[in-house]
């Protein structure tokens, strides 16, 4: 009888699955002996490598789901159908893992859930933490027909369609109310939204037969608004962060900047998931999102760079110092360099072109969020902070979970369509 090396896990699976039992274990010796034992963490830096890469890193690396759903969904890109659901799957394990890394950082995690019902809507946290729990429902609401595909439950699927316009209603109307304390705006959002899927049930508004528009326009709304609001929390620390990143329009450059790594992301893993999970990368379709890549980029780093002239902060770019050098790092690897890159037609239309263009967009926004909340962050002279390597090694354990749960589902699910299904619109 001869066997196939498919039944044996892999080198890279097995490092994975290192990491992520180190993470565990880790995760529960925290939880245990508390958060000092395992973080640098002080009252000094209450944010660090946690907040950089598991929060604000993860976060905007998850943004392809929103992005992705609403070009196919809302504005007409139907040919990119094919890279909607490994896009909301990803989005999705990674808000999952965003909250795990923010039990761990967060000293007392037992009180989260309290944002549920201590309404507070003048604190940003208050907004981002609704935002990020509505979304997360969201995007389980857009992975489930994968699952019913996969098992053939045609009935709840349809049921399913049917339902979710009102519960979205249901979550936006909720979601008004908690962050204005009125009950006026929570009804005429209601109605609006009423109106709207009664216009699309009798037809006089196309209506899409796969996925409701509904669902994909509150995903778009929460993400919106809390890729923004990530931006936002740093604004009310103007004597902690440095001037080359405290600016007025820092929550603009959060969402501008999640939008513009979305492609990328996309990109990235459709190529490094081809060979382990067996589906095609659409060259086609990736060439096209290549092509999008430099124009965003070069929006962004225009809105940088007059930003930067415009507050009076151009000395502080060619200082010696931690600060400028970790700007200019961010600034030429994340925007500068991919720009050059995908403005070749040559490498937008190869798989390596493709992937080692996108790489540096991921690290740019990488550095980014670590300069904002670690860099560019100072308290006194004598205290600085540094990650503990178990600090590393948790964030290390988070990601490799999440890479080895998404390749089990991309298995066993129908995450990858050849093309768009027929009859998408009505």
């Amino acid at each position: 009888m001869s066997t196939t090396n498919t039944r044996f896990p892999t080198i890279g699976q097995i490092v994975l699955g290192l990491l992520a039992v180190v993470g565990i274990s880790l995760i529960a010796y925290r939880f245990v002996y508390g958060i000092g034992a395992v973080a640098n963490l002080s009252d000094g830096y209450p944010w660090g490598v946690w907040i950089a890469l598991d929060v604000l890193t993860g976060i905007a690396l998850a943004s392809g789901g929103f992005v992705m759903a609403g070009t196919i969904h809302l504005f007409g890109g139907r040919k990119f159908h094919a890279l909607a659901r490994p896009a909301i799957l990803t989005a999705f394990l990674g808000y999952l893992l965003f909250i795990i890394g923010l039990l761990v950082d967060i000293g007392r995690p037992w009180n989260i859930w309290k944002a549920m019902y201590s309404w507070h809507h003048e604190s940003p946290m208050f907004e981002v933490a609704w935002c990020v729990m509505l979304y997360t429902t969201v995007l389980f609401l857009e992975f489930l027909p994968a699952v019913f595909e996969k098992f053939s439950l045609t009935r709840i699927h349809a049921y399913w369609h049917s339902l979710v316009p009102w519960l979205i209603m249901f979550m936006l109307g909720f979601f008004t109310l908690a962050m204005t304390y009125s009950w006026l705006w929570a009804g005429i959002i209601i109605c609006i939204l009423l109106l709207w899927e009664l216009a699309m049930r009798t037809k006089l508004m196309p209506r899409d037969k796969q996925m409701p528009i509904i669902l994909i326009m509150a995903g778009v709304i929460f993400s919106c608004m809390h890729q923004s609001s990530l931006g936002t929390l740093f604004l009310i620390v103007p004597h902690k962060l440095h001037i080359l990143w405290y600016t007025p329009i820092l929550p603009a450059l959060f969402l501008l900047s999640a939008i513009m790594v979305a492609p990328a992301m996309v990109i990235v893993e459709a190529i490094l998931t081809e060979k382990s999970v067996g589906h095609k990368a659409h060259t086609h379709l990736l060439s096209r999102l290549g092509q999008v890549i430099p124009y965003l980029l070069s929006l962004y780093l225009l809105l940088k760079v007059a930003d930067v002239v415009g507050r009076g902060a151009v000395p502080y770019v060619f200082m010696l110092n931690a600060q400028a050098i970790s700007w200019w790092a961010e600034i030429t690897i994340g925007c500068i360099v991919p720009i050059i890159l995908f403005l070749d037609p040559a490498i937008c239309n190869s798989h390596k072109g493709l992937l080692w263009s996108s790489v540096p967009v991921i690290v740019g926004i990488l550095w980014n969020r670590m300069n904002v909340a670690v860099v560019g962050i100072k308290v006194e002279d004598w205290e600085i902070y540094y990650p503990k390597w178990s600090e590393l090694f948790i964030t290390m354990g988070i990601i490799s979970i999440g890479l080895l749960v998404f390749q089990i589902l991309a298995k066993n699910l129908p995450i990858y369509e050849s093309e768009a299904p027929s009859g998408a619109h009505n």
